[in-house]
């Protein structure tokens, strides 16, 4: 008995066929925009396909990806219109380069020629010209050996400047390095370019660093004039009316005066209105 339920199953699934639950549908809109339910399954459109079979042209393949439309296998062509537009459908029935364009560099001049992967036509390979136009615009071109050099002060690296410079890669100038200058332009207007450090060196009655000041001196930020440092002096005149500048470049109060209680005896201290001892 029980064969003969296992006979009949059998029988059953071969009449009827498996359902792929993946390709059932109710309507059009369950199917692939390439298919159309047909009785509860998704069936190809006529004039679609799911094959290079079913396309039935040793020219023609299936196109699976996308449109499942029958298209012409690449470089293969009936007409010029199956063709790019810079081919043309030989007798073969192939697409070849229309005359005045290429597809490899081996239809172009083997010397200095490349068939460009754009336009498709033979012309000066990168590095090489024919005329300024074929370079960039920071080179030139050097028509007998057909190559683009470098303009004077242009460069591509850094190994093309000085050794104080580096190159822009956006306009292709050297430009100096941090702390070097080409000429005074790259200096505060109170420094100068010395041509020969190619660095910015202070104009006279100026300065860049303190140790370009007196002892008693600094160098500020902004102003770059030496400036007389807190309580120091370089005369009596950057001192109080009570003191006095000495040979150290210090405020010493004069005879009779006083800075702090220090300068007082013992028991006074200094009055710090009249700068008296009392």
């Amino acid at each position: 008995m029980r064969y003969t339920l296992l006979g009949f199953l059998i029988l059953a699934l071969l009449f009827f066929g498996c359902t792929d639950p993946e390709n059932t549908c109710s309507t059009n809109e369950d199917c692939e925009s390439w298919q159309f339910c047909n009785n509860s399954a998704c069936s190809t459109i006529p004039g679609y396909c799911t094959s290079n079979d079913a396309c039935n042209d040793s020219l023609m393949m299936c196109d699976l990806t996308d449109s499942h439309l029958c298209i012409y296998q690449p470089g293969k062509c009936l007409t010029n219109a199956n063709c790019e537009n810079w081919q043309v459908c030989d007798s073969s029935n192939n697409c070849q380069p229309a005359l005045g364009y290429c597809s490899s560099n081996s239809q172009c001049d083997p010397v200095y020629e490349y068939c460009n992967p754009v336009t498709h036509v033979c012309g000066p390979a990168p590095g090489y010209c024919v005329g300024d136009t074929d370079c960039n615009s920071w080179e030139r071109c050097d028509i007998p050996s057909k190559r683009c050099y470098l303009m004077d002060e242009r460069c591509n690296i850094d190994g093309e400047c000085d050794s104080w410079q580096t190159c822009d890669l956006k306009t292709h100038y050297c430009e100096p390095n941090e702390g070097f200058c080409i000429n005074d332009e790259d200096c505060g207007k109170w420094a100068r370019c010395d041509r020969t450090s190619r660095k910015c060196v202070a104009r006279q009655g100026y300065c860049i660093l303190d140790n370009e000041c007196n002892l008693w001196e600094y160098c500020p930020s902004k102003k770059h004039i030496c400036t007389v440092s807190a309580d120091r002096c370089g005369n009596d005149a950057d001192c109080g009316n009570w003191q006095v500048c000495t040979s150290a470049h210090y405020c010493d109060a004069k005879i009779g005066y006083c800075n702090n209680d220090a300068d007082c005896v013992s028991g006074e201290s200094c009055n710090s209105a009249n700068h008296l001892c009392q």
